[in-house]
């Protein structure tokens, strides 16, 4: 099956397609890369991390911040499930505005239905 690829992109009529494992990957990227409020079709949309000061990521509760990562990924992205999310700070400094990477995993059924594990990293920038 196809799914439509990110950013949406028209080449001579049509719209990029991607295969299950990309759009999983596009739209948990939207989802992390999207502040609560930013899509005024659905104000929910996103995660709170845009919300929190820089400094705050090194002291808040990292359960906390993983948790809200987890419940903005579980409730929109339906394909995936077990959702797990881990977050590091960026080695590389340069013009980084959250400089951190985030670390999502999980499990998707694929077009044959058969269980397949996702992981992918994410950079906040």
């Amino acid at each position: 099956m196809d799914y439509l690829a990110l950013p949406y992109i028209l080449r001579e009529g049509y719209l990029d397609r991607a295969n299950l494992l990309e759009s999983l990957t596009y739209s948990i990227g939207l989802i992390l890369s999207t502040r609560k409020g930013d899509m005024p079709f659905e104000p929910e949309f996103g995660c709170d991390i845009w919300d929190r000061e820089y400094g705050d990521l090194y002291t808040a509760n990292k359960g906390d911040i993983r948790a809200g990562l987890r419940m903005a990924i579980d409730k929109y992205e339906k394909r995936l499930h077990n959702v797990s999310v881990s977050f590091t700070r960026t080695e590389d400094r340069s013009a980084k505005v959250l400089g951190m990477v985030v670390k999502v995993s999980g499990n998707y059924r694929d077009d044959n239905d058969e269980e397949q594990k996702f992981q992918a990293s994410y950079h906040l920038e």
